[in-house]
């Protein structure tokens, strides 16, 4: 169970200049994904800044067009786009003054390149005070499973673009590992690893986003127990992203190596 003191605080007074070489360095380096494993850089960060910096303005220009303008604080990147050569869609977190609790789904052009987007729109009090949006149509137990996840993995899990910068809490981040780590194999266990009349994706994407959630499970992992069973479990899930085709069996065969890893972790402790 996550257990984080609220209020927190969310922002530096500082805003980003995302532009600034040194500054982007400085932020990739606090990123859960600046290491695919062990010493191996992840180079799409760098790769991809650009593309990044621009479609957050874009995702800005189209808030403030389609929607009331918001008072907007800051907006960050997260999500497989960071990690995977193979991502098929940006997702964006967009905080604002207030509180709301929504999703948008939409698509951008740019150089000549449509992208999907999602935009995470949230306000700066479901996050720093952890009360949820009684207006959301969303259920209330989706709601503060992400406001949990969320509000204590701002600044390593998120690459912050435009607007202020998150503030680190390590205090209250490390120690709530292992839950973020079983919330992502509850999550991926029950929406994606099983198949039920309900779940009527197809495998490729169920695939996909399995090893998305055991990849980033993992990083959490190697925070608070890094070892070598951990590494070839991670130079594997890297493995299969390479892949234009995913076996789905072979997939959930990993899940599972992983699940039985992170139960070692808890007879660990």
């Amino acid at each position: 169970l996550f257990n984080i003191p609220f209020p927190i605080e969310l922002f530096k007074k500082n805003k980003i200049n995302f532009e600034n070489e040194k500054q982007r360095e400085k932020l990739f380096k606090r990123n859960i994904y600046y290491y695919l494993y062990k010493d191996k850089r992840n180079n799409l960060l760098e790769q991809r800044w650009k593309t990044f910096f621009d479609l957050a303005i874009k995702v800005k220009e189209y808030l403030n067009k389609k929607y009331r303008k918001f008072d907007i604080l800051s907006i960050s990147i997260f999500g497989s786009a960071l990690h995977s050569i193979n991502n098929d869609d940006y997702d964006f977190l967009v905080i604002v003054k207030g509180n709301i609790f929504d999703n948008i789904q939409t698509k951008i052009k740019l150089d000549g390149k449509e992208y999907s987007i999602g935009i995470s729109l949230k306000g700066k009090e479901n996050f720093s005070k952890g009360i949820i949006d009684e207006k959301s149509k969303f259920n209330k137990e989706i709601k503060n499973k992400i406001i949990n996840r969320t509000s204590i993995s701002l600044p390593y899990r998120h690459l912050p673009i435009l607007g202020f910068d998150f503030k680190e809490s390590e205090g209250i981040f490390l120690p709530n590992c292992y839950a973020q780590i079983y919330d992502l194999l509850i999550n991926s266990h029950n929406s994606y690893y099983l198949k039920d009349q309900n779940n009527k994706l197809p495998s490729q994407t169920r695939a996909r986003k399995i090893l998305s959630r055991i990849f980033e499970a993992s990083k959490y992992a190697s925070l608070i127990f890094p070892s070598k069973e951990l590494e070839d479990l991670q130079r594997k899930i890297i493995s299969y992203r390479l892949k234009k085709k995913y076996d789905l069996r072979e997939i959930k065969k990993l899940f599972v190596k992983f699940v039985n890893y992170y139960n070692k972790l808890l007879e660990s402790r």
